[in-house]
């Protein structure tokens, strides 16, 4: 496949093309999502306990002193392809809501927007 920038949607309709009948529904594409994000996160956990990465003050990762440029890019790449699948699932969740992704990201940013304008971009609740 050509490597060429996708909408939301383009991307959402590409990748339901391998989604099996099976996992077509809400109880599975809910469960794996948590699961993608599971590995995702269990990764960087190994990659801390192996002092790979650390984290600096404000919570971003920070490769360890000594760690070389392979260990760096295979965990990144790692870590991408964990990302495409968390993308995948949520896609999915999505699809099977009756929800198209370019709807769904617009209508987070804006949300986002509005609690930025009102000045309660930091802040806790939903409906704020």
């Amino acid at each position: 496949m050509e490597n060429k920038e996708l909408t939301l949607n383009e991307y959402q309709k590409l990748a339901m093309t391998t989604c099996m009948p099976s996992c077509f529904n809400y109880a599975y594409m809910m469960d794996n999502l948590m699961a993608e994000v599971g590995e995702f996160a269990g990764k960087v956990a190994k990659a801390k306990r192996k002092k790979l990465i650390r984290f600096d003050h404000e919570g971003n990762i920070v490769f360890c002193q000594g760690v070389t440029a392979e260990q760096r890019d295979e965990l990144l790449a790692e870590l991408k392809k964990e990302a495409g699948d968390i993308i995948w699932q949520a896609s999915g969740l999505c699809e099977v809501m009756g929800w198209n992704l370019n709807d769904v990201g617009q209508g987070n940013l804006d949300k986002l927007a509005s609690r930025q304008q009102r000045g309660v971009i930091c802040g806790e609740g939903d409906n704020r």
